[in-house]
């Protein structure tokens, strides 16, 4: 039998962790529902990446996408505190995932992290690290996360065909916009703006002078990766279906527990115990529960 005293305050009681168990492993389904149906056409997640403000970044479809499903599973509202070419930073107050710990002086809120990186990395097509650089918990005044995108996808994304042909003619000596909007057939407005979006990522100068990334994304990066974008209509046109998929398996999920409640109520505090301290070590949701259930199961034998 193990002292009261010993038992981890991670969590606090035997009670309190058994049900953020049981609301950890929801929160787990429904967004394991929510990214298996949200994959975004990378036209949409274009108008995302071009953004040099938070005030355009938020007003975003695909952003005000994020926010409503996330806050829906229960990460709570998910804002944008600054955005930059390769890493965007989000922030939640009063995260309702900082408060399933009780544990003081450390950011707690993993989950929260690794939704972001799936979302990104799954959904978005682009390989993302994040990571937590605030938290409640640690005595900040809100949650903060970074999410570091990998530049080679981000290139391919937020550049479309017109972006790429008009660097092409800058690599090949062309400089003044009128010239090359009547190479392209395009309008000179458009190709001032679209030139923005070249020095905006570095790929030409403020001269219009071709950077070394510039030539070595033409020379290269586009042709690795070249590929015809699949069109397809974004999820928030699918947003009632995706709400309604998340509500059955979750109601899924519940009679589960249901079903395994009496089991489940007589789990020995010994693990309640290991449950708390693997929450510490673990990086990801699917981590922690996993580590959880091997635990149950080698219990049970």
């Amino acid at each position: 039998m193990v002292e009261k005293e010993a038992v981890p305050r991670t969590f606090g009681s035997f009670a309190k962790t058994l049900a953020i168990y049981q609301k950890l492993t929801k929160m787990e389904t429904a967004l394991t529902t929510m990214i298996e149906r949200s994959k975004v056409p990378a036209s949409e997640t274009r108008k995302l990446l071009r953004c040099t403000t938070v005030e355009q970044a938020e007003n975003v479809p695909l952003y005000q996408y994020m926010r409503d499903m996330f806050n829906e599973i229960g990460f709570g509202d998910l804002r944008i505190s600054s955005i930059d070419k390769f890493i965007i930073r989000f922030y939640v107050e009063d995260s309702p995932v900082a408060k399933l710990y009780d544990i003081k002086g450390k950011k707690t809120c993993y989950i929260t992290a690794d939704a972001l990186a799936q979302f990104f990395t799954k959904d978005l097509g682009i390989s993302s690290n994040v990571e937590e650089i605030k938290c409640v918990n640690a005595g900040d005044d809100f949650c903060e996360f970074e999410v570091r995108m990998q530049p080679l996808p981000v290139y391919q994304i937020a550049l479309d065909d017109a972006d790429k042909s008009i660097l092409a003619l800058i690599v090949k000596g062309k400089r003044k916009s009128a010239e090359i909007a009547d190479m392209l057939g395009m309008d000179e407005v458009e190709v001032d703006y679209r030139l923005n979006i070249l020095k905006n990522y570095h790929l030409i100068d403020d001269d219009y002078n071709p950077t070394e990334i510039g030539i070595t994304y033409y020379q290269f990066g586009g042709k690795i990766l070249a590929e015809i974008e699949e069109e397809f209509s974004p999820p928030w046109e699918e947003r009632a279906k995706i709400t309604q998929a998340i509500s059955d398996a979750l109601s899924f999920a519940e009679a589960v527990n249901e079903a395994l409640g009496t089991e489940t109520q007589e789990v020995l505090k010994e693990n309640v115990i290991n449950l708390a301290e693997e929450a510490k070590k673990s990086k990801s949701f699917a981590e922690l529960l996993s580590k959880y259930m091997k635990k149950d199961e080698e219990g049970g034998e």
